[in-house]
């Protein structure tokens, strides 16, 4: 395998990033996507998370949960990052309303408006779905 043939550029769809790809034939992946964001207080301080849609250099999606809590570090804390891998396939056929099903129900509203995601997903299942 070139070494050419294992750069990956990231960017996001209708991008420079994109066009550069497809013109060097270099394998393109888009950037991850911040899909809802949650703030919890309790006794002890507050947390706060960040849910992105990912994907690994194989194209694989996954979900990627970022956890902040004060202290001296986030160890401490709970804090850190945890990733769930999703199935290939996931994205194919899929809306809102079924990408919600993968995350905490307090995510339901935000993801439901999220324009980028929606718009992602559009995008997507035009390049990748099952009639593409």
């Amino acid at each position: 395998m070139s070494e050419q043939s294992k750069t990956v550029v990231r960017g996001v769809y209708d991008s420079p990033e994109e066009e550069y790809a497809r013109t060097n034939g270099l394998t393109f992946i888009h950037d991850r996507i911040l899909v809802a964001r949650a703030h919890f207080e309790n006794p002890g301080g507050y947390e706060n998370r960040f849910y992105y849609l990912c994907f690994k250099d194989s194209g694989q999606p996954y979900i990627r949960k970022e956890i902040y809590t004060p202290g001296i570090s986030a160890g401490s804390c709970m804090g850190g990052e945890f990733d769930k891998d999703l199935p290939m396939d996931f994205l194919v056929d899929c809306d809102l309303e079924k990408f919600s099903d993968e995350f905490p129900m307090h995510c339901y509203e935000q993801i439901l408006q999220n324009s980028d995601l929606a718009e992602f997903i559009r995008k997507w299942n035009l390049r990748h779905g099952e009639g593409a």
